[in-house]
């Protein structure tokens, strides 16, 4: 009996190696850059409860700094990606709540603001306010 060719067996062995990447799931072609302003509004609208100014108020030991998401593995764009649309311990999914691109900006957005400091140089959300009038806002940009 012969066997298969290497040749023959490569798009299933590399389908094989793709699919058993635990990011695989969440790989996309971005057919724009990362809107890192509407990353920050994501955050400060859906992660910011948990995550604000880059800390967990859940886990204090698994915060958003540099050295952190180093640690944990998590210090790329993919990585947060997947952890927002899946969850993890405590963390719930917002796979279905959020769009990709939502999901993708704050990915982003978190991996910009990790590197230039949570408390050095917050991005301001420019975002209107249902309970501060914007002439009030203005006072404070």
């Amino acid at each position: 009996m012969r066997l298969p060719s290497l040749s023959a067996l490569a798009p299933a062995l590399l389908s094989a190696a793709i699919l058993s990447h635990p990011h695989a799931a969440i790989a996309r072609t971005l057919t724009q850059p990362p809107d890192i302003q509407g990353g920050a509004r994501v955050f400060a609208n859906v992660c910011s409860a948990c995550h604000l100014g880059g800390y967990n108020a859940v886990n204090p030991a698994r915060s958003l700094q540099v050295k952190v998401l180093e640690e944990n593995g998590m210090f790329a764009a993919d990585a947060i990606e997947y952890q927002v649309i899946n969850g993890k311990n405590n963390m719930p999914a917002f796979g279905g709540r959020l769009t990709d691109d939502e999901i993708t900006d704050a990915a982003y957005y978190v991996i910009y603001q990790a590197q230039v400091g949570w408390n050095k140089s917050p991005l301001y959300v420019n975002y209107p306010s249902k309970y501060v009038p914007e002439s009030l806002m203005r006072a404070y940009r």
